[in-house]
């Protein structure tokens, strides 16, 4: 577990490094970390620059939004960021992005075909229904999604994904959008797609949980 003071550092740094990478939006997106007393979290804040935040811009927060510490509104995603935790007890990060090519990847249904090796790593990505943004019903199905994978598509709105670690969870928001954007690619270039061979399937999925 990290310290308050490591946690928001990595906050801050994971942040940077989505912005520049256009995962998150200049309000758009989200990042937490557990703190140092047991059921409380820091939360990036609502409604405010992504490319600018610093951690006094960070708030510590209860499950039902209380602010503790800090002096921003939190994230009106805190509700998902919490019952993520609730469904994940090995989660200590989570990171919700509006990574553009994902995300459309999502509003068309598809699926990740095994065309590389991340792409079988991320075969469990769960999809889940449009719910209003904030919400208890966004929270709670994006919650069933992360029971079944570290990583969720959030139909018309963006992704979520967990982590043992803030920088895991953040990591695995990169490669799913990096390999939505190769899926993109095949589809523009056309031709046959030349997919892995099954037994590598197989024992690429058997090694899948590292990541």
């Amino acid at each position: 577990m990290l310290t308050d003071k490591e946690a928001r550092e990595q906050i801050i740094q994971i942040t940077n490094e989505l912005f520049s990478m256009g995962l998150l939006t200049c309000t758009g997106g989200n990042i937490s970390a557990l703190a140092e007393e047991p059921g409380t979290f820091w939360i990036t804040p609502s409604q405010l620059y992504k490319g600018g935040l610093t951690q006094a811009d960070l708030v510590r927060i209860r499950p039902d939004g209380t602010v503790l510490e800090g002096e921003r509104i939190p994230s009106v995603e805190y509700q998902m960021h919490w019952r993520a935790y609730e469904v994940r007890p090995d989660t200590t990060g989570a990171v919700h992005t509006h990574a553009p090519i994902a995300t459309a990847f999502g509003i068309c249904n598809q699926a990740f075909p095994p065309i590389n090796t991340d792409a079988v790593f991320l075969r469990d990505t769960v999809t889940v229904p449009w719910f209003m943004p904030g919400s208890k019903e966004l929270a709670e199905a994006v919650g069933e999604a992360l029971q079944k994978s570290k990583g969720a598509i959030l139909q018309n709105h963006g992704l979520m994904t967990v982590g043992p670690n803030l920088r895991k969870a953040a990591t695995r928001a990169m490669m799913l959008e990096e390999t939505a954007k190769i899926v993109l690619y095949t589809r523009q270039f056309g031709g046959t797609v030349t997919l892995l061979p099954n037994e590598w399937i197989e024992r690429l999925a058997a090694i899948a949980d590292f990541i």
